[in-house]
C-alpha cells in the first residue's frame, strides 16, 4: 500500500486499477473512510448510485464514498474502460478547509472531465520504475486538487482565507437568506458546496430549522 499526504489528511491507496470491464459489478458500498475514484477512459456504461441511474460516457468522472451503494454495468458494443482508484483516510486530524469540502461528498459525478492524468497514474503504477510511489503520490495530490476546484462554488471565493469551514458556509448561508431572491435549497446547496441533504441536516443542526422553515422565517 501507498500512503501520501494531502491537504492536512494521511491516505492510504488500497487498491488502483482500470482497463476494460468485462463484467458487471454487483451493489456494493465501501467501508467508512473509503472514498473510490472513478476515471471514464473511453466506452459507455451505466452507473446506479443514490437511486439515481446514470449513461456513463467517456470523459465522466465519479466518487463513491463510505456507505454509498453503487453497481456498474458496460454497454456490449462499447464496453467501459476507466481508471479506479480506493483511497482510505488513515488521519484527517490536520484536515483544512479544501480536504473537508472532499470528506464530505460521498458521491458525485461530474462530465467533460481530462482524465489524462489518470490514465498516467496508472502507468506509472503499473510499470513500477524505481521510486514510483512518489509518482503515484504525486499524480493523487494533483488530482485530488483538480477534484476539489470542481466541488468548490464560486461564492467560497470571497471568503476562502477563513480558518473554519463551517464559518464560510454560515457566512454565506446568512448572505443568501438576506439577499437571494427566490432562493431554493439546491442552488444554497451549491452555494455552500454540500448536497441537498447535507445542507439540510447543516440548517438543522445549527438552527434547529429546515431550509422551508428558514427561509419563511426570513420573509417575515
Amino acid at each position: 500500500m501507498i500512503k501520501f499526504e494531502w491537504n492536512g489528511i494521511v491516505f492510504l491507496i488500497t487498491d488502483l486499477g482500470g482497463g476494460k470491464l468485462g463484467e458487471s459489478i454487483p451493489p456494493h458500498a465501501h467501508a467508512k473512510g473509503c472514498y473510490e475514484l472513478h476515471f471514464v477512459t473511453n466506452g459507455k456504461g451505466i452507473l446506479i448510485a443514490e437511486d439515481k441511474k446514470i449513461q456513463l460516457k467517456k470523459g465522466d468522472f465519479f466518487i463513491t464514498g463510505p456507505n454509498i451503494t453503487h453497481s456498474q454495468d458496460f454497454d456490449k458494443n462499447e464496453p467501459i474502460e476507466d481508471v479506479f482508484v480506493l483511497i482510505q483516510v488513515k488521519d484527517s486530524s490536520q484536515k483544512n478547509y479544501v480536504s473537508s469540502v472532499f470528506l464530505e461528498h460521498y458521491f458525485c459525478y461530474f462530465e467533460n472531465t481530462d482524465n489524462a492524468l489518470a490514465r498516467e497514474l496508472l502507468n506509472e503504477y503499473k510499470e513500477k520504475n524505481p521510486n514510483f510511489e512518489y509518482a503515484v503520490a504525486g499524480y493523487l495530490t494533483v488530482i485530488l486538487t483538480q477534484i476539489v476546484r470542481k466541488m468548490l462554488p464560486k461564492d467560497f471565493s470571497g471568503i476562502i482565507g477563513s480558518d473554519n469551514l463551517n464559518d464560510k458556509r454560515f457566512a454565506i448561508i446568512e448572505q443568501a437568506f438576506l439577499y437571494e431572491k427566490d432562493l431554493a435549497l439546491s442552488k444554497l446547496s451549491k452555494m455552500i458546496g454540500l448536497c441537498e441533504r447535507q445542507t439540510q441536516r447543516l440548517l438543522k443542526k445549527y438552527y434547529n430549522k429546515s431550509f422551508r422553515e428558514l427561509k419563511k422565517s426570513s420573509l417575515k
